[in-house]
């Protein structure tokens, strides 16, 4: 470390040490001077009553001394960045460390903000300092105050320094992305001469013999290391020989032993199943017989020399090429249409697997010259060479894939056992051939033109990148497969859940819609942030990104938190829960009609709900980050505009409100609006729900109740008025019938004695002379049934008494009696 930063660290930490002293020192407005800091560390002194002040904390010596250190870090990294912006690992590394000095000044943060609230409640409990006509206060409050005043400032002053640090550190960070960013697009569009002109080939044919001479010294030396120990790597080598014919002997067996497609062959679940345990078994032979072998060797000590590299990376490219090749094999099966998941022929998957794999090959092989050539330390000739051919390689391979025409399995008619081939041609499907023959065309002329170093990126990047969307895109595809089909027999997931779980059938739908949209959200989080890391982004930068886009961002004034809101919802969702559980335990528990009156129990269950609602909200909006203040404006500003056209729903949602609290209509009650009549079912904010006679739901807005005309039956009480009117003849004696319908109506168990029934002769009629009785029962929706029981017992009694109940009378006056007997008489 140079001198500089070494003096520039000691005043920063004698600074630090002599800040408390230098503040007692200097001059305040108010209270007079602390004492030294010698005697500020010794206890306050007692008071004449015994009393001692309140201990405060100062800036601890460790918390300190991590502050000057983190921003001498600061300091050392803003002198060293302009010297090493033209290194990408070395900006790389400085990074870590700024991201390490990050975490460290959040934790020292954490640290101080209690100690400073602390300090801060301790001077509000000492009150405010007295007014200037008011008489001093005692001398140790008056020392006690300025001493935490002094904590306060230290206290403050450390935090604000913390603060700056994380500041000046996010400003590094932010500037070696660019350097970084400007970095990496410099050496990707860095153009040279064309690989095509003959310069570049004399130079690799006079590079060549050098290189070679030190390859095979190189291998020579670690052969002649290897034969120090022979028998060991021989033993090795038979092992991971061993190995590999066991575990790939097993694994034809297990592959034999499970192969029974049902009859109508395997759907793309099933398929997927088995692909899931196959691929793995698959490439466990070639895996464990490489592992074996390079463990073996680095337990002897050969993967540590100089040649040890060379056969690391050949391992490695070895080990890339099994892991992808396989997974090709088994997706595209060509020789087992039954697993392949793509719906293609056996000649169109067996081209085009070959060529998948070529690309994969030519890519490890590429990254492994490369590990070779900065162990051989080869020249730049020679990696001309050895890129030209690898762009050409992955032309070529391109080329030929997309030659291949994507045959779709023949699909049998309806009218023969013939079967019909789809329509393909070469270029089809042109949505995947056309961008990738694009990149081709891209890959050579950037070649071509001497910008290999943007050929090879946008190749090798078309590899990797193309292997995790194709990977996304199977996982995808398998889990569109299991949740639109999960009301399927055939689907496991949907058995499992029917049968184990419990799950009702008719709500598979609903989980199936909910699990592929979690599902492809956690997929995309996976595979997006792969693809950026191929495209030269950092993890650090990704996850950068990630938290800012999650814990908020800034637009303007405003600051978004993507995670506040969806806490917020979380918190609304769990709030509106806990209404409905209290809900349901107070219709259930409390509000029982044996306890209550069912139009009080709707009007408090309402209430509760409608109150948790509105509560649940406003926490939810408090917690997701939005001034309800602001909320409270711009919704008093809009109702201005919008009033007029929200008159109706703000009038029936008032007189909601009214009916629930001056309930003039409750639930239960038997009501009349109109020619209308019913029973109050539901009360809700907007509008009332009524069910007449007839079963049937009627519908009234709430604002009709209040201001139109409403018989209610049950308003008050339920007991209510039945009547009873009959017709006797005008030869029976009145007082006779009379007493037969009192009688009646006495009779009656329903009928209340209080208030009585009564009967009167009500008019002379046409045929008879009508009584009209009346009576009262204790619930107003039996009066019906009353009536009708008193009915069957006046006719009784009346055929009882010999009277008689005359049918309608009327006088038939005939016209033209002449004419009549003329025809008659014809």
């Amino acid at each position: 470390m140079p001198m500089r930063t070494w003096i520039a660290a000691l005043m920063m930490a004698l600074l630090f040490a002599l800040a408390p002293a230098m503040a007692q020192q200097a001059p305040q407005p108010q209270p007079p001077a602390t004492p030294p800091a010698t005697e500020e560390a010794q206890p306050p002194p007692a008071t004449s009553n015994g009393a001692k002040p309140a201990p405060a904390t100062e800036v601890p010596a460790q918390i300190a001394q991590q502050i000057a250190r983190l921003s001498s870090s600061i300091d050392a990294a803003e002198k060293s960045i302009e010297r090493i912006r033209d290194s990408d690992s070395d900006l790389a590394r400085l990074r870590s460390e700024i991201d390490q000095t990050l975490a460290e000044t959040a934790k020292i943060a954490e640290q101080v903000r209690p100690l400073l609230a602390a300090a801060r409640r301790q001077i509000e409990s000492l009150g405010p300092l007295p007014a200037k006509d008011a008489p001093p206060e005692a001398p140790a409050i008056a020392a006690e105050r300025e001493r935490l005043g002094t904590v306060v400032s230290n206290l403050d002053g450390a935090l604000k320094t913390i603060d700056l640090t994380e500041v000046r550190a996010r400003e590094l960070i932010r500037r070696i992305t660019e350097l970084r960013q400007s970095l990496f697009s410099r050496n990707l569009f860095e153009r040279a001469q064309s690989p095509l002109l003959p310069y570049h080939w004399r130079l690799a044919a006079q590079d060549l013999p050098t290189t070679i001479d030190f390859a095979e010294y190189l291998v020579a030396d670690w052969l002649k290391a290897a034969s120090d120990v022979m028998s060991g790597v021989v033993a090795v080598v038979m092992t991971a020989l061993a190995a590999f014919v066991g575990l790939w002997f097993g694994v034809r067996f297990l592959e034999r032993a499970t192969h029974s497609p049902p009859p109508d062959g395997r759907n793309f679940i099933q398929r997927a199943q088995r692909i899931v345990w196959v691929a793995p078994a698959r490439m466990l032979p070639a895996l464990a017989a490489l592992a074996i072998l390079f463990g073996g060797l680095n337990q002897l000590g050969l993967m540590r020399l100089p040649g040890g590299n060379m056969v690391a990376a050949l391992l490695s490219a070895i080990v890339l090429t099994v892991i992808v090749g396989t997974l090709i094999r088994v997706v595209l099966s060509p020789r087992d249409p039954e697993l392949r998941l793509v719906n293609l022929t056996d000649r169109a998957a067996s081209r085009i697997s070959w060529c998948l794999i070529g690309l994969v090959a030519v890519y490890a092989a590429d990254l492994a010259l490369s590990e070779i050539g900065r162990a051989l330390v080869v020249p730049l000739s020679l990696t001309v060479v050895r890129t030209f051919a690898a762009s050409l390689a992955y032309a070529g391979l391109l080329t030929a894939l997309l030659l291949t025409p994507f045959t779709p399995q023949p699909v049998p008619t309806a009218t023969s056992d013939a079967v019909m081939l789809p329509v393909t041609t070469r270029i089809t499907p042109w949505w995947f051939k056309l961008p990738l023959w694009v990149l081709t065309i891209l890959i050579l002329a950037t070649t071509l033109f001497g910008y290999l170093a943007l050929g090879r990126f946008i190749a090798q990047q078309l590899v990797l990148s193309g292997t995790v969307i194709v990977a996304a895109g199977v996982i995808y595809l398998t889990i569109r497969s299991i949740t639109r089909t999960i009301d399927q027999p055939d689907n496991p997931v949907g058995y499992m859940l029917t049968t184990r779980l419990r799950v009702v059938p008719a709500r598979l739908g609903e989980l199936a819609w909910l699990a592929e949209v979690l599902l492809t959200f956690v997929l995309l989080a996976i595979a997006v942030p792969l693809v950026l890391v191929q495209w030269g982004f950092t993890a650090a930068d990704i996850r950068d990104w990630c938290a800012r886009a999650f814990f908020g961002f800034e637009i303007g004034q405003l600051r978004i938190s993507p995670a506040r809101i969806l806490f917020g919802i979380l918190l609304f969702i769990a709030l509106l829960f806990a209404t409905r559980v209290f809900q349901r335990w107070l219709r259930e528990r409390v509000l029982q009609p044996r306890r209550v009156d069912a139009g009080i129990a709707n009007s408090i269950e309402t209430t509760v709900g409608y109150s948790g609602i509105a509560l649940s909200a406003i926490l939810a909006i408090s917690y997701a980050g939005l001034d309800i203040t602001n909320i409270a404006i711009v919704a008093g500003a809009l109702s201005v505009g919008i009033g007029f056209g929200l008159q109706s729903i703000v009038n029936n949602f008032v007189s909601g409100l009214i009916l629930l609290v001056e309930r003039p209509v409750k639930v239960g009650d038997a009501i009349v609006v109109g020619d209308q009549e019913g029973n109050v079912r539901r009360i809700s904010v907007r509008s009332t729900e009524i069910e007449t006679l007839n079963r049937a739901r009627l519908i009234i807005p709430n604002s009709e109740l209040i201001t139109g005309r409403v018989l209610n039956k049950t308003h008050r009480s339920l007991m209510g008025r039945g009547v009873v009117r009959v017709g006797a003849s005008y030869t029976a004696d009145p007082e006779r019938v009379l007493a037969i319908l009192l009688a009646c109506a006495k009779a009656h168990p329903q009928v209340l004695t209080e208030p009585p029934p009564g009967a009167v002769l009500d008019n002379f009629g046409v045929s008879s002379l009508d009584f009209f009785m009346w009576f009262f029962v204790a619930d107003v929706s039996r009066a019906g049934g009353v009536q009708s029981d008193l009915r069957i017992a006046i006719m009784k009694a009346f055929k009882a008494a010999g009277i008689e109940i005359p049918y309608a009378q009327h006088d038939i006056h005939l016209r033209d009696l002449d004419g009549v007997r003329t025809l008659i008489n014809r």
